[in-house]
């Protein structure tokens, strides 16, 4: 028996999703991309560095070219160790992640603990193509790999759509 349920009621749709995942360190590294990409300083830092590196090629200016590679490739090296590192350090990180989507919001449950974010205090829902990320804080989310949602996937999308306010909501199939 699938673990969500779908009816109408006084015209309005009640629904329960739940889906478990085990983060990685690539989940961590894809959300840790899209969010420093997703300002102005991480693409103006890209920016900068990909112009000084065609100037000092064109130029021959080779020290410009190797300043302007170090900026273009810092923040993907740096996203990279830092995921990695969080998640050695934390045990947390280690244990899976119990996701139940309803109308009500999202809880997010590991072992004991559980904390259930209504839909109306969530900040934003984005999506990767590894990934879909929903903000309950401006700096923390939520991360549903698309490979461990697997069939539910729609259906998360499906809830999400239906209880997050539409201006909040950045999620590209």
């Amino acid at each position: 028996m699938p673990n969500y349920v779908l009816w109408w009621f006084f015209w309005k749709v009640e629904y329960m999703v739940e889906v478990e995942v085990s983060l990685t360190p690539g989940d961590l590294y894809d959300f840790n991309l899209k969010h420093s990409y997703s300002n102005v300083a991480g693409i103006l830092s890209t920016a900068v560095g990909l112009v000084g590196v065609v100037y000092g090629i064109y130029a021959k200016y080779w020290i410009l070219a190797i300043v302007g590679a170090i900026l273009v490739a810092y923040t993907p090296l740096v996203l990279l160790f830092r995921s990695h590192q969080t998640f050695n350090l934390s045990p947390a990180m280690k244990k899976p992640l119990k996701y139940t989507f309803d109308d009500t919001g999202l809880t997010v449950s590991q072992g004991e603990n559980s904390t259930t974010f209504e839909w109306k205090d969530i900040v934003k829902a984005v999506s990767t193509g590894r990934s879909i990320i929903i903000y309950t804080t401006r700096y923390n989310a939520t991360i549903v790999p698309r490979s461990q949602a697997g069939e539910k996937l729609p259906l998360i999308i499906q809830a999400i759509a239906s209880g997050l306010d539409p201006r909040k909501n950045r999620i590209r199939n």
